[in-house]
């Protein structure tokens, strides 16, 4: 029998109350972080049921914390679980990701104010350099056609911005209505594809962002924030057409197939 006494018995109580947990919940971190991937790439689209038994497999783990994850993705508001059908990737239409981006620019613009009531004008620059080096790395994947990376550099750039407020109703509330719209594979289908309009739709709307942040002035940064999520609802807006159009020119008649 291992020995319960001593310095070593104190290093076991440590790791068995301590380590055992922080290894349990990076294991179910991996497994959101896996998922979350996995919709915004597209291998998860919107309506899918979440196989959980596929995706134990596939990761290499239990049904346990796949469950775990399921249950902080439903939270965050991109699965759903329908009583007595299982767990689905949530749907959300157009009129509910515009509503979504006007929340979530309230919410930026609160961080934005917020932060530099906290932060002194070099700290506030600090944070500054380290969106900019956010944009770096955005830039990197944006050059390397990697969309899902393009999209975890630009959900770490704006929940850097929330952090930074030092307001945990703000973070929860923007976990809960602003993550889940930088995520979405609808949103995500709404950029264009070509590498130019990734460099439109990513690096260069956050440079723009970052040079407004750094003036340090209340109304041109809370101006900035408005502008920069506006065009994300101009792009699904414009999106919205293209489809209408698209429908139109499908059946002229403005009537359904049966």
């Amino acid at each position: 029998m291992a020995d319960l006494s001593g310095p070593r018995a104190a290093q076991m109580t440590v790791r068995g109350s301590g380590l055992d947990r922080l290894e349990h919940r990076s294991l179910r971190d991996r497994v959101v972080d896996a998922i979350r991937e996995g919709i915004i790439s597209g291998r998860l689209r919107p309506g899918q049921k979440v196989p959980e038994q596929e995706l134990a497999t596939q990761l290499g783990v239990s049904r346990t914390p796949i469950r775990e994850a399921i249950r902080i993705l439903e939270q965050q508001g991109l699965v759903e679980s329908r009583p007595k059908n299982g767990t689905y990737i949530a749907e959300v239409d157009l009129r509910d990701v515009v509503n979504g981006l006007l929340v979530r620019t309230s919410l930026e613009q609160l961080a934005v104010t917020q932060v530099l009531e906290v932060l002194d004008p070099s700290a506030w620059l600090e944070l500054c350099d380290r969106l900019d080096s956010i944009v770096d790395r955005m830039d990197e994947a944006v050059a390397r056609a990697n969309p899902v990376a393009a999209a975890e550099h630009d959900i770490r750039f704006h929940t850097t911005l929330i952090e930074a407020a030092e307001n945990r109703y703000l973070s929860q509330t923007w976990t809960l209505v602003g993550l889940p719209f930088l995520i979405w594979t609808p949103e995500r289908d709404m950029y264009p594809q070509t590498p130019a309009d990734w460099v439109e739709g990513f690096t260069r709307r956050h440079q723009e962002l970052v040079v407004a942040l750094r003036s340090r002035d209340r109304d041109i940064c809370t101006s900035a924030i408005a502008a920069h999520i506006s065009l994300k609802v101009h792009d699904l807006n414009l999106h919205r057409v293209e489809n209408e159009q698209t429908q139109q020119t499908r059946h002229p008649g403005g009537m359904e197939e049966f």
